[in-house]
């Protein structure tokens, strides 16, 4: 059996290497953290990681900056390195699924939810996204692992995967510490939990603490502020947002299982049914218990924070597989063709999903700017150096966020410095405390050959569009104009 899954491994990676290096994202937040894990490399360590958009004082761990730094000192900061890096390390997540799905139930139908991991399109979507938040599902895998060892294998081992699991899953977004409910909700469940010595709970503690390290130096450091803050978003809450929360609940369903919406409602309607028949029938009610804690309590952050991302559902959809997988495996001892059927068609949405959506990099429920992709970006880059002809030029873009280089800087000093051998001279203004080429504000110090990027305007009102473009056209006039994929970009000259 392991060679049967190290080959779904090896398929896994092909799956989530298609299409590269096309369909590699790299837009704001990317370039942030890429400049801040190049700073580790000159000395700089860091205590605190990426920050939130659900607040000013709302981190991350610093672990994902220790991640990336070493990719980049062996591949020259290139991102697109960091891209299969990050793949690997989602398909990597096969061999848990096999293990939990194992010891839950059989290696049958841990053969199929493994296969079905290694085809998911939502997983291939996490491996696509170079950031913190989908680096969570190994750690949120390996913690579940460690509680099926716990409660269907009385191994006390397992609280140690628990701890380390749960702490590296906080490391890359701290909405993971509903793991910790998870745990203590997995009590009511299992009796066998209560059964751990005061030992595994002392060494478990401290690989917990250890893991969650950082978040405790920079907490009394920084005057304790992220835990106020989460207080304060707590009060500042609007309520339970059941609406949204079916919506994720809906698109769970739709990309694991199936996506038109004629069917839909009649596969909920299954799952449920035969879920409910297997609790009153008394056949696997603590496992069902189980993957419907795993799902529900996955929910508890989109039912108060109403987002539509993916974030906080890392790994949730392995209990969904494995719930299916289990209903496989037992269709095929009398129902082969029936199991083969529906293993087929799972398969056959997730490809689908996979061959349409992928090739254009993350979905809109991942990124705020879609198809922000490096092959778009490096063509920009050959544009204008191409146009330039070796003369020194001034470039100024339209970003999200507004008026912030990062993200063209990284690119320009990733690619476009290492294979034209020179750099822009950067438009300002721009907002300062940002990494980025700094900027020349004196536009008579500015090449009279100039260049403006535009990115995907999402978020930025059309009044700023407008003033942006009414301020430039003042300096400058436009001599072409060209498109690449979602990137467009005005050759100028200054007047």
């Amino acid at each position: 059996m392991w060679k049967i899954i190290t080959l779904l491994f090896l398929l896994a990676v092909s799956i989530r290497l298609l299409y590269f290096p096309d369909n590699v994202y790299f837009a704001y937040d990317l370039a942030r953290d890429s400049y801040t894990s190049l700073e580790i490399l000159e000395g700089d360590l860091k205590i605190i990681g990426p920050p939130s958009f659900a607040g000013n004082n709302l981190f991350a761990g610093p672990l994902v900056f220790y991640l990336y730094a070493p990719i980049y000192f062996l591949f020259d900061k290139n991102p697109e390195a960091l891209s299969i890096f990050l793949r690997v390390i989602n398909a990597l997540g096969i061999f848990v699924v096999y293990f939990i799905a194992k010891n839950i139930f059989n290696k049958n139908t841990a053969f199929v939810a493994s296969l079905l991991y290694a085809f998911s399109y939502e997983q291939t979507q996490y491996s696509l996204f170079i950031s913190h938040q989908p680096l969570a599902v190994l750690p949120v895998l390996i913690f579940y692992l460690g509680l099926v060892l716990l409660i269907f294998k009385n191994k006390s081992s397992g609280i140690f995967l628990v701890a380390a699991g749960a702490g590296f899953a906080i490391q890359f977004h701290y909405i993971y510490s509903y793991l910790i409910a998870t745990f203590v909700l997995s009590l009511s469940i299992s009796r066998k939990i209560k059964s751990l010595v005061g030992k595994h709970l002392i060494f478990a503690s401290s690989i917990f603490l250890l893991t969650i390290s950082t978040y405790i130096i920079s907490e009394f450091k920084f005057g304790f502020r992220t835990i106020f803050s989460l207080v304060e978003s707590g009060k500042a809450s609007t309520g339970l947002h059941f609406k949204e929360s079916l919506f994720i609940f809906e698109r769970l369903v739709k990309d694991n299982l199936i996506s038109d919406d004629h069917i839909f409602p009649a596969v909920v309607i299954i799952l449920i049914a035969v879920c409910g028949y297997l609790v009153f029938r008394r056949k696997a009610v603590q496992q069902m218990k189980f993957l419907l804690m795993w799902i529900a309590i996955s929910f508890t952050p989109y039912l108060f924070s109403g987002t539509p991302s993916y974030y906080y559902l890392a790994g949730t959809n392995v209990a969904l597989l494995i719930f299916v997988s289990f209903l496989i495996a037992n269709l095929r001892k009398k129902y082969f063709l029936l199991s083969l059927f529906l293993t087929l068609a799972v398969i056959y949405n997730n490809i689908s999903k996979i061959t349409t959506v992928n090739p254009r990099g993350v979905n809109q429920y991942m990124v705020i700017q879609p198809e922000m992709l490096t092959r778009e970006e490096k063509k920009v880059l050959d544009y204008i150096y191409q146009e330039a002809g070796n003369e020194k030029f001034g470039v100024k873009a339209l970003t999200v966020p507004f008026n912030i280089n990062t993200t063209w800087s990284y690119i320009f000093e990733w690619y476009g410095e290492r294979k034209y051998g020179y750099l822009p001279t950067w438009v300002g203004p721009i907002a300062e405390g940002y990494s980025g080429i700094k900027a020349q504000n004196d536009r008579s110090k500015i090449p009279k050959t100039q260049f403006l990027i535009v990115e995907p305007a999402s978020g930025i009102r059309q009044g700023i569009i407008d003033n942006f473009f009414k301020e430039e056209n003042y300096f400058t006039k436009i001599i072409e104009e060209r498109s690449f994929g979602s990137l467009t970009v005005q050759k100028r000259e200054r007047f």
